[in-house]
């Protein structure tokens, strides 16, 4: 795998990354129960194989339903050292529902911070 530097940082972003939007189940929160099995180890499997291949930077956003709290279930038995977990939030007028949001992705990851954060 090729990597660059992520503009002014000292980050090594792969030239292709694992982006979340389609690991969902569903468009929305649900109860992580209702995450049917074959669809988590498609997820996982998917990510183990993106690792392998150098792929170690796992995006996904507060938008794309169940994907954190999927990520959320791989994430944590991951080496966290290796690799680069970025999330993203929208914009809310009101600071506390933002922090809220974010703590929520925090939350779904089962990550005490994110590598790179968007709004």
């Amino acid at each position: 795998m090729h990597y660059r530097r992520f503009g002014r940082t000292n980050l090594q972003m792969p030239v292709l990354t694992c982006g979340g939007m389609r690991y969902q189940h569903a468009w929305k929160d649900c109860p992580p129960a209702e995450i049917p099995a074959d669809k988590q180890r498609n997820l996982e499997a998917c990510i183990e194989r993106a690792l392998a291949l150098g792929i170690n930077h796992i995006e996904t956003a507060r938008g794309y339903g169940t994907s954190e709290m999927q990520l959320g279930r791989i994430l944590p038995r991951l080496p966290r050292e290796k690799i680069l977990v970025q999330t993203k939030v929208a914009p809310t007028a009101d600071p506390q529902e933002f922090r809220a949001n974010f703590e929520k992705s925090l939350q779904y990851l089962r990550l005490d911070y994110v590598d790179l954060f968007s709004l």
